[in-house]
C-alpha cells in the first residue's frame, strides 16, 4: 500500500477517489457519511494518524469542525476557534496555499506548545478547499511518523482537493436549504432565503414592527435606514417572507461589492461576447428576482449615473441585457438601504433627489440596539442557542451579571457586534470552561478599540530565543520562556490592550491557564 510516484497514476488515484466520493453522496449527503467516505477512501492507499475538515466563516473569522475528525484525538483544539494566521489553518486561509510541516514541535518552538505535538503527531499537512473562487475551510492530514511517500501523499491531495471543495459545497447546500434546494454549484442560483422572524420583546420594536408588517403586505418599494449592524438585511428578507411574492426569489445585491466597469452585466446580465470575457449568455440580478424581490443593499454607494440608469428601469420596468438590444419585461418589488443620511448625501450629490423619491414610497428606519435595552439579553441568548449549534457546543448559561453588564454597553456596532462578542466568550468557553466578566470586558474593548490606542500585533513576534544549556530542553520549558518573555515586555501586565495576552494572541483567561500549569508569576516576569 502507498501512493505512486508517476504524476498520471495521483491523478487516476484521485478521480477514483472523487468519482466514490459523489457515489456517496446520492445515497447519504450528511456531514458523517461524506467524512467517513473520504477518510475510507484515502486509507485505502496510505495510512494517516488522524484526518479532519475545518468550515471557515469569514464573517467572524472562526473555524469550526466539519464533522468529528478521524483518527488521533487532539483534545487541547477547541472545536471553534480564531482563524488565526500564525496557527496552521489560519495560515492556509489567509494565503490559500497549502501547508506541510515535517516537525510540528520543532516549527512551534516560537510560539507555543502546539496540542498536536502533546497528542503525539510530528507531520502535519493542510489545504485549502476553495469552490467558486470562495475559501469554505481546510482539510487536514497529519502522521505520528513522516511517511516515506509524503511528497506523493501531497500529490495527491492537491489533485483531490477540488473535488472535495465541491462535495463539501454540496453537502452544505442540501444541509442549509433541504434536497430540494441543493444545485449545482457552478450554475448561479439563487437560495432559499431563511424566514425566520425578528427576535424582540423591547416596546420601541413592538411599535416599529406593527409598522413593517402593515408595510410588507403592501407591493410598493421601502426604503430601509438605519446604523450599521442594525439588520437591513435580515428586514428585507423579513418583509419578502411576509409579502405577497414570499413563495419567489428574494436576490440581495451588495452594491460595494460590484465592480464599476461590470456593475450592468451583474445588475442586467449580459449577451455572449458582449465583452472580453463574457464566454457565455448570463442572468443579471433583476432577471433572478424576477416576480420576486430585489433588495440593493448600501444603495449610496452608486454612482450618479448608475442611479439614474436604475431609475429608469424602476419606473420603465424594462431593461437590456448588456450586448443586446432586445427589451426584456421585469416585475419586482424593490427594497433598498443605506446606512448613510441621506439628506445630507443629496445635499453632498451622493444620492440623487430623484432617485431617492422613487425609492422611498415607504421609509423604514431601524432603532439602534442601544435604543431597544431590553432586547438585548434576548439576543444574547438567541445567539448562544444558534451558534453553540453550529460549532456543535454544549450550549452554556450566562450569569445575571454578564447579561446587566450587556445591557450597559452603547453597542456602536448594533446586533453584528453583538453577535461577535458572544462568538468571542463562547470561544473563550471553549478554552477554559467558564466566562468571567472580566472576559466581557476584552470581549467589548476588543470590538471596538480606542482610535488612540498603541497598535499593537496580534501575532507573537518572531525573536531569537537564546539556545538552552543542553540539546534536551523540553517544550514545556520553551512555552515557558515565550509567556515569560511577553510578560516581560508587557511590565507584567496580563490582560488590556497593551498585555501580554494580546501579543501572544490569546485569550486572557487562556493565558492564566497556562502560567498556573507552568508556574509562571506575572510579578516575577
Amino acid at each position: 500500500m502507498g501512493v505512486p510516484v508517476a504524476k498520471n497514476e495521483i491523478r487516476a488515484i484521485a478521480r477514483s477517489i472523487a468519482q466514490e466520493l459523489h457515489k456517496e453522496l446520492e445515497k447519504d449527503s450528511t456531514r458523517p457519511a461524506f467524512f467517513q467516505a473520504l477518510a475510507g477512501q484515502l486509507r485505502q492507499f496510505f495510512e494517516y494518524d488522524r484526518l479532519c475538515i475545518n468550515l471557515y466563516d469569514p464573517h467572524s473569522d472562526l473555524l469550526s469542525y466539519f464533522s468529528a475528525a478521524a483518527g488521533t484525538v487532539v483534545n487541547s483544539l477547541s472545536p471553534v476557534r480564531k482563524a488565526e494566521k500564525d496557527t496552521v489553518a489560519g495560515h492556509v486561509i489567509a494565503s490559500r496555499k497549502p501547508v506541510v510541516i515535517t516537525d510540528i514541535a520543532q516549527h512551534f518552538t516560537e510560539s507555543m506548545l502546539h496540542p498536536m505535538a502533546e497528542a503525539g503527531l510530528t507531520t502535519t499537512m493542510a489545504f485549502p478547499l476553495v469552490l467558486n473562487d470562495n475559501i469554505l475551510g481546510t482539510l487536514h492530514c497529519s502522521f505520528v511518523r513522516q511517511p516515506e511517500d509524503l511528497y506523493s501523499i501531497m500529490k495527491l491531495f492537491l489533485e483531490l482537493c477540488p473535488s472535495v471543495a465541491v462535495c463539501l459545497g454540496a453537502v452544505l447546500s442540501v444541509e442549509g436549504h433541504g434536497q430540494d434546494g441543493a444545485s449545482n454549484p457552478f450554475e448561479p442560483a439563487v437560495p432559499p432565503v431563511d424566514c425566520d422572524d425578528f427576535i424582540f420583546v423591547d416596546e420601541t420594536m413592538r411599535h416599529f414592527m406593527y409598522r413593517v408588517n402593515t408595510v410588507a403586505r403592501l407591493d410598493v418599494p421601502v426604503l430601509l435606514l438605519g446604523e450599521t449592524g442594525t439588520g437591513k438585511t435580515h428586514l428585507a428578507r423579513y418583509i419578502h417572507c411576509h409579502s405577497k411574492r414570499s413563495k419567489q426569489n428574494f436576490v440581495k445585491v451588495n452594491c460595494p461589492a460590484l465592480s464599476p466597469t461590470l456593475i450592468e452585466s451583474e445588475l442586467f446580465g449580459h449577451a455572449k461576447g458582449a465583452f472580453t470575457g463574457a464566454a457565455n449568455k448570463r442572468m443579471g440580478r433583476f432577471e433572478l428576482a424576477n416576480e420576486g424581490t430585489l433588495f440593493l443593499d448600501e444603495i449610496a454607494e452608486l454612482n450618479s449615473d448608475m442611479q439614474s440608469k436604475l431609475l429608469h428601469v424602476i419606473e420603465d420596468r424594462h431593461f437590456e441585457r448588456v450586448g443586446e438590444s432586445v427589451s426584456l419585461g421585469v416585475d419586482i418589488r424593490l427594497i433598498t438601504a443605506t446606512n448613510v443620511n441621506v439628506q445630507e448625501a443629496m445635499a453632498n450629490r451622493q444620492l440623487r433627489s430623484d432617485f431617492y423619491h422613487r425609492l422611498s414610497v415607504c421609509t423604514l428606519e431601524l432603532p439602534p440596539l442601544r435604543k431597544r435595552v431590553e432586547d438585548i439579553p434576548v439576543l444574547a441568548r438567541f445567539f448562544v442557542k444558534q451558534l453553540s449549534s453550529t460549532y456543535g457546543m454544549q450550549r452554556i448559561k450566562f450569569k445575571e451579571s454578564i447579561m446587566s453588564r450587556l445591557k450597559q454597553h452603547t453597542w456602536p456596532g448594533n446586533i453584528r457586534e453583538l453577535r461577535n462578542v458572544i462568538n468571542t466568550l463562547l470561544l473563550s468557553y471553549c478554552m477554559t470552561g467558564d466566562v468571567a466578566l472580566l472576559d466581557v470586558e476584552e470581549a467589548l474593548s476588543n470590538g471596538h478599540a480606542r482610535e488612540d490606542a498603541p497598535e499593537i500585533s496580534v501575532a507573537p513576534r518572531v525573536e531569537e530565543v537564546p539556545s538552552p544549556s543542553g540539546p534536551d530542553m523540553s517544550l514545556e520549558e520553551m512555552e515557558r520562556r515565550h509567556i515569560t518573555e511577553a510578560l516581560k515586555r508587557c511590565g507584567g501586565v496580563v490582560s488590556g490592550p497593551n498585555g501580554a495576552a494580546k501579543i501572544l494572541g490569546i485569550p486572557r483567561s487562556t493565558l492564566q491557564h497556562r502560567m498556573g500549569r507552568l508556574g509562571i508569576s506575572a510579578r516575577g516576569a
